[in-house]
């Protein structure tokens, strides 16, 4: 019997919110049926907030502070995993094995022990709640010559595979991805690239603006009251990022802390207004998606479908620019292809873990830049009883591959 039951957590692009979600699924590797059962989402408590602020604001840990850090972000973790559980009304005891995607988690935090943060969380995770935990699904990849991005591009692909049309797929979150999904697509011919900033620097700028008193730009109200400064995007437009050819990622330093602080500075010395540096970073963004799409994605493999989702995908704004730069391909929303936006990541990372359980390469070479596919994933056991599930099936997917070798 293929049929099983899997959970995935994740935290978003601020890193202020986790998600969870729950699915079943029946088959083995590229060949899964999903059916989403139910995903949650809640901030996290005050002292893992505090934890993380005083983390960012010093921009290094030491290791007293990520000892606490695993504590009580592990402690967060297994309580939304076991909330969702009992929401569902579905023992944790039945669920096989848990995703546990937190790389956005770690962007700012530059400290000397990096490499254990999510091995040592992952840790917590499965000692709290008994269940073997799969994490650091992009370690493999940049072992393999990766770029550690992208490596959910396969999940897009078995979420939202539509035989007979091309789709593009836009996740407006830390970053603009698409990922482009031809007509009866085969893994090896999806192709998946960061376009250019998004939220890193949209909310970045509303955190500066406010003092922190406001984390991002709802529906994009503050910057619809600029004007886009020209000059200004013409500047910005000349990062070399968006010069560069796929399979590419955004270095997240160039438009982080710095970045907006440069661009705030910037503004003050020509007089530019700060609804104007918001609009103007907003369009910056649109055109990073719009100037990609013609350059990158035309011809042939011009997209019928366009699926939106993320964060930004709340920012009307936002929207309403891409759309005047995409005039003849109709936005529509991830939620219409029957999966939850909200809980995007998590719902990946769960079937990651799957693949990751049947032995599959998750990672897409034409999307990462890798050498090739690897299967992605540290294993950190749960419970004897689940790891001995887990086991079990591991060896009955190698018994089956050796079965029809032989």
């Amino acid at each position: 019997m293929t049929m099983r039951w899997l959970m995935g957590l994740a935290a978003n692009s601020r890193g202020d919110k986790v998600a969870a979600a729950l699915i079943e699924t029946k088959g083995l590797g590229i060949d899964l049926e999903i059916r989403p059962i139910r995903v949650l989402r809640q901030s996290y408590p005050r002292d893992v907030r505090d934890v993380l602020a005083q983390i960012r604001a010093n921009r290094t840990a030491d290791l007293r502070q990520l000892t606490i850090l695993h504590r009580v972000i592990g402690e967060s973790f297994a309580a939304i995993a076991q909330q969702l559980a009992a929401e569902a009304g579905f023992p944790l005891q039945r669920i096989l094995c848990l995703g546990l995607e937190t790389q956005t988690m770690w962007r700012e935090v530059e400290g000397r022990y990096p490499s254990i943060l999510p091995l040592g969380l992952a840790a917590a995770v499965a000692e709290q709640t008994g269940v073997t935990t799969v994490s650091s699904f992009a370690a493999r990849d940049l072992a393999a010559g990766g770029q550690g991005t992208g490596i959910t591009d396969l999940a897009d692909f078995i979420f939202y595979r539509q035989s007979g049309e091309n789709q593009l797929i836009i996740h407006l979150g830390e970053v603009v991805r698409l990922v482009l999904l031809p007509a009866s697509a085969r893994p090896r011919d999806i192709r998946g690239f960061e376009a250019g900033p998004c939220n890193i620097l949209l909310d970045g700028l509303i955190a500066s603006v406010t003092k922190g008193k406001e984390s991002f730009d709802p529906g994009g109200r503050y910057a619809v009251q600029g004007k886009c400064d020209d000059s200004l995007l013409a500047r910005w437009l000349g990062h070399p990022h968006y010069a560069k050819r796929p399979p590419k990622s955004v270095p997240r330093p160039d438009f982080g802390r710095e970045f907006v602080e440069q661009a705030l500075q910037l503004a003050r010395q020509e007089q530019i207004s700060i609804h104007d540096v918001l609009c103007t970073a907003t369009h910056l963004v649109a055109r990073g998606v719009t100037d990609a799409v013609n350059r990158f994605v035309a011809g042939p493999l011009h997209p019928v479908r366009v699926l939106v989702g993320g964060g930004g995908a709340r920012n009307g704004f936002l929207l309403h620019l891409i759309q005047q730069g995409l005039v003849d391909r109709p936005l529509e929303s991830l939620e219409r292809s029957g999966f939850p936006a909200d809980g995007h990541q998590a719902l990946a990372a769960a079937l990651l873990a799957a693949l990751a359980l049947d032995g599959v390469a998750a990672n897409l070479p034409g999307s990462t830049g890798a050498r090739a596919g690897r299967v992605l994933g540290s294993i950190t056991p749960g419970s004897p009883a689940n790891w001995a599930r887990c086991i079990a099936w591991m060896a009955g997917q190698m018994t089956q591959d050796l079965a029809l070798a032989g």
